[in-house]
């Protein structure tokens, strides 16, 4: 079991190279206390799909690590429904990749806006 099966990460596809989109169905597993997604989850997802897609785009012998997230969560949310994932490249770079992540809920309301940076290393 990985953090992506955890986290109950749904879908996840790379669209024209620089783009992709994801979905997280929420549970209780997601949520605080009180029933609203906890920004701690926002930023574990946002972290496994940033580096996932990375990988992705990388020659054979490379792999992403998360090195930098930065979130403005700007909505709460019920952990009920979907939570989708909308990110886009900024910056490919030989060292590091800068990903912007836009997170919203089912009915297209920003909750989180999400920016991860991916360091690249070497496996030799």
């Amino acid at each position: 079991m990985s953090l992506v099966d955890d986290l109950q990460i749904t879908e996840l596809r790379l669209e024209g190279g620089n783009r992709f989109v994801s979905k997280m169905k929420l549970s209780q597993y997601h949520a605080q206390p009180i029933g609203f997604l906890n920004g701690g989850a926002t930023l574990a997802y946002a972290e496994a799909i940033a580096g996932r897609m990375s990988f992705e785009l990388l020659p054979e012998g490379s792999f992403a690590v998360g090195q930098s997230i930065t979130a403005q969560h700007v909505h709460s949310t019920r952990c009920e429904g979907y939570l989708h994932a909308a990110g886009e490249l900024l910056h490919k770079g030989r060292r590091s990749h800068v990903w912007n992540i836009r997170m919203t809920d089912d009915s297209g309301a920003l909750i989180s806006q999400v920016t991860v940076t991916c360091a690249i290393v070497n496996m030799k």
